[in-house]
């Protein structure tokens, strides 16, 4: 009668993955480890086999990968017959009866070309054996018996030797060295060596011998167990999470989740910084640590693949998992999950005092309420982004609101002192939001003044475009677009303004006077013809001090002068839209230069008989032969004057948000 054939391991083998990163070349030794584990666990017993059981990984790195060979051995029952029946099945159920699945020792070909095996073993009369041989499962006969090859140390167990290391993982021998092979197995047998199961463990690379277990707790400091449950379907599944802290560098340099099956490590470590807000927490003397934290559970040791490099489960039950230990993680880390969410709130207060309008999104609730409804990971623009989202959503559900209580009489009467405060703080917060603004233009100002030329704009070019864009007038510039707030409150309002542009709104021409901003009002008055007015405004370099009387570029009165007799030849402005502005030929001029009052500048002053302002902060002269009223101010002033206008604003409004 026809019988179920072997597996085909070699095409089992070939549909199996294995990535090409460093733990994947160890791979193959790490499954050795486990199984010897197994053994150990079946011979002692987990109460015991932290004392009784041994397992050696003996390393020869060599000097080239061809030379590489490491042997892995221990003092279990080695391949007695039972165990011997159980090596030659696939997928046998003796592993599965011990968590594991049958297929760690075939991973080994994925890596190494030759396997050998070394067993000693008492027989069933208690007579002690040996087997040796080589393991080939492409070969016609898997297992070749062989003399000699190297043995275990004890006087029973076994030892597994790979020689040879496959091209595709050549490349991986040179990062094999002392430490990043003790932290592999200490990773890779956290779980053991956290709760005590890890057998005595001598690690040789070399000649050198290591105790892994000391190399364990000489890095690894675990620090709490948690556990919790997770729903998936209609079945509750438990997981542990061992929480262990690692100083920052090698091996780890970020906090990291490790999943384990069937106490093996299930493929590479999860980053979780973003769960957690940082990649690494800081103690107190300034040194740097990570969260090394491991989960474990009948879910992972049901859903791993043959392999053991990966978890066959849904991303949203991924998901979960990662959710949940990290809260775990965080629990255990409960300080600097608090430094966390302090920086955050301090960061939202921040955002809040420069944006006051993004404190409706908030909608009654606290910042700090606010912040611990946010994942760690969220920086400042983060929180921009959701409140601007939340603001969008609490003005729509406000103006909803508006709407149904003014349609009807009985409600509007009940909700109208609610409409009034709430419609005052929402104009009290936009009026904030402005003096912000204006703050920061008056802070900027005054960093201007001390900034050097080195880049493409000197320094008073750059106050300019601070006021008013160069090269653009009023038609193309909205009010919140300039700060001429900052030299007056009344020129933002006037009929017309130009920036750095000719009178005739074409090209600079030879001959042509183009001032720095010029400012044209008309005022119509009942019953009469109205008043007009222009005002020109020239900024020099703060602290400039080469001024001359009569010199081309190095007398600002003189140039003055000569652009106040171009506007009264001209006659009009052009603007950017074309249009034409006509300046009567009555209409009073204002000049105002700002520049610092340095000596030469005050000697310039006195040649044209300038007068001093009663503060000694200003000059000013009315020149009657140009019909021209001109004023000199320097920068401190401008900024002061600016600074005392707003002042009552910044005191009153600013300390109301929290700055």
């Amino acid at each position: 009668m026809p019988q179920l054939l072997k597996p085909d391991m070699p095409a089992v083998l070939e549909r199996t993955h294995l990535a090409g990163h460093f733990d994947a070349f160890m791979l193959p030794v790490y499954e050795a480890g486990s199984n010897s584990i197994h053994a150990l666990l079946e011979k002692f017993g987990g109460g015991n086999i932290a004392n009784e059981g041994k397992l050696t990984f003996s390393i020869s790195i060599g000097t080239t990968p061809e030379e590489f060979s490491v042997t892995v051995s221990d003092n279990g029952d080695g391949l007695n017959k039972d165990n011997y029946f159980a090596f030659r099945t696939p997928f046998t159920g003796n592993k599965l009866r011990r968590g594991g699945k049958g297929f760690g020792r075939f991973i080994a070909f994925k890596v190494f070309e030759e396997v050998a095996y070394f067993s000693k073993s008492m027989s069933e009369q208690d007579e002690p054996g040996t087997r040796s041989f080589i393991f080939d499962i492409f070969a016609a006969e898997e297992i070749i018996e062989t003399k000699g090859g190297i043995a275990p140390e004890f006087e029973t167990g076994c030892a597994v030797t790979y020689r040879q290391i496959k091209p595709a993982y050549r490349n991986r021998w040179s990062e094999l060295t002392e430490e990043s092979i003790l932290d592999g197995l200490s990773s890779n047998f956290l779980t053991y060596l956290v709760d005590g199961r890890m057998p005595d463990t001598k690690v040789i690379i070399g000649g050198k011998d290591y105790d892994l277990r000391s190399h364990f707790k000489s890095i690894f400091r675990h620090e709490q167990t948690h556990k919790f449950s997770i729903d998936f379907g209609d079945t509750t599944f438990e997981f542990k999470c061992d929480v262990s802290r690692v100083d920052r560098g090698k091996p780890f340099s970020r906090h990291t989740l490790l999943f384990f099956a069937d106490n093996r490590l299930l493929g590479a470590g999860r980053a979780i910084e973003n769960k957690l807000g940082r990649p690494a927490f800081q103690r107190s003397d300034g040194t740097e640590y990570v969260v090394i934290a491991s989960v474990s559970g009948a879910f992972l040791d049901a859903n791993a693949n043959l392999a053991r490099t990966s978890l066959e489960a849904s991303e949203d039950q991924v998901a979960e998992i990662v959710d949940l230990a990290c809260q775990a993680i965080l629990s255990t880390e409960s300080a600097q999950h608090e430094i966390i969410k302090a920086d955050q709130q301090d960061a939202v207060l921040s955002l809040l005092t420069r944006h006051p309008l993004l404190r409706y999104a908030l909608s009654g609730t606290t910042v700090a309420d606010y912040v611990r409804s946010k994942p760690n990971s969220w920086r400042q623009e983060n929180f921009v982004s959701d409140l601007a989202i939340q603001r969008l959503r609490e003005e729509r559900r406000w103006s909803t609101y508006v709407q149904t209580t003014i349609a009807d009489p009985k409600l509007f009467a009940a909700r109208k002192a609610q409409l009034l405060a709430r419609v005052s703080d929402t104009y009290r917060d936009a009026l904030a939001e402005y003096i912000v603004h204006r703050k920061a233009v008056i802070e900027i100002a005054d960093q201007l003044r001390g900034a050097d030329d080195a880049g493409a704009m000197t320094r008073e070019d750059a106050f300019h475009q601070l006021m008013f864009p160069r090269r653009e007038d009023s038609v193309s510039t909205k009010y919140f677009q300039h700060n001429l707030w900052l030299l007056d409150e009344r020129l933002a309002f006037v009929s017309y303004i130009s920036s750095d542009r000719t009178l005739h709104g074409g090209r600079r021409a030879l001959g042509d006077k183009v001032t720095d901003i010029a400012f044209y009002d008309e005022c119509y008055v009942a019953g009469g013809q109205g008043n007009t007015s222009v005002v020109i405004v020239e900024f020099k370099r703060p602290g400039r001090d080469d001024y001359s009387f009569g010199r081309e570029g190095l007398d600002p009165i003189r140039q003055i002068h000569d652009t106040v007799e171009h506007i009264r030849e001209r006659k009009s402005f052009v603007t950017t839209s074309g249009k034409t502005i006509d300046i009567p030929e009555s209409t009073p001029i204002t000049a105002i230069i700002v520049a610092d009052l340095e000596p030469t500048l005050r000697q310039l002053a006195r040649r044209y008989d300038f007068d001093e302002t009663w503060e000694k902060t200003g000059l000013f002269k009315y020149h009657e032969d140009f019909d021209v009223f001109i004023e000199v101010i320097g920068f401190n002033k401008l900024i002061s004057d600016a600074e005392k206008r707003n002042a009552a604003f910044f005191e009153i409004l600013l300390n109301d948000i929290g700055t």
